[in-house]
């Protein structure tokens, strides 16, 4: 049970936050950053680029990646990951100039099993003076970046059913889990009941399901299902 989960999860995982009439721009290169485990890498580069506006500070930090039950990438509160060091972690970058940042891999343990963090790209802010009518005004100019970060093992993915109960409205959860070393994709998976029936329509497939986390999937039942008669795959 293994495919790419990249492509749909840079939906809503890169995003850019701006504040202000005016702002100055960069760019992140890679937007996703994949160590493979199984080769022995560690390490990476990551580019950022000077894309407009005037002089910027940019300043990056890897967080856990942490996902709700409902497959939500959280924003709020993340703690700091120890696992890398980032170097340089604060960079200055004048109007059409590039740096090349060094992430590497600090964690004591060996990766065994998949895993994904959050590299945070941020601005800085910075209060630049701008003439409008005659009148000079601050802009505080913000712009900050989510990137993926993740470990790569090469192994399989399997979900493991969990329980499963009404919830109103004619529709059930189904709460899975993922004990395996390797990553679920969400996208694209089918819940077969009892060998035949197929559901492909319910809730929680944002994000893949990574080893040690559970997920709740959602949909349209008349009863609540069974670890004997649920199976999870893509035909």
């Amino acid at each position: 049970m293994r495919k790419s989960f990249f492509p749909k999860i840079l939906a809503f995982s890169v995003f850019f936050c701006f504040a202000g009439a005016a702002s100055a721009a960069f760019t992140v290169n890679p937007p996703m950053i994949i160590l493979r485990a199984n080769m022995g890498e560690s390490m990476a580069w990551v580019d950022i680029a000077h894309t407009g506006g005037g002089p910027i500070a940019v300043e990056l930090t890897v967080f856990e990646r942490l996902l709700d039950m409902d497959g939500e990438t959280q924003t709020e509160n993340l703690p700091v990951s120890r696992d890398f060091v980032v170097h340089p972690s604060q960079i200055i970058l004048q109007p059409g100039e590039r740096q090349r940042v060094q992430v590497m891999y600090r964690g004591r343990q060996r990766v065994t099993a998949d895993k994904a963090w959050l590299l945070y790209s941020k601005e800085v802010p910075l209060t630049v003076a701008e003439e409008a009518d005659g009148v000079s005004m601050g802009v505080t100019k913000l712009v900050s970046y989510y990137s993926i970060l993740a470990f790569e093992t090469g192994r399989t993915g399997r979900l493991s059913f969990v329980s499963s109960r009404p919830i109103g409205d004619g529709k059930i959860e189904v709460i899975v889990e993922n004990k395996s070393n390797g990553r679920v994709v969400a996208e694209n998976l089918v819940i077969t009941i009892g060998g035949r029936e197929k559901i492909r329509n319910f809730t929680g497939t944002k994000n893949s399901v990574m080893p040690g986390q559970q997920r709740r999937f959602t949909f349209e039942y008349g009863r609540p299902l069974t670890a004997r008669e649920v199976t999870f795959g893509y035909n």
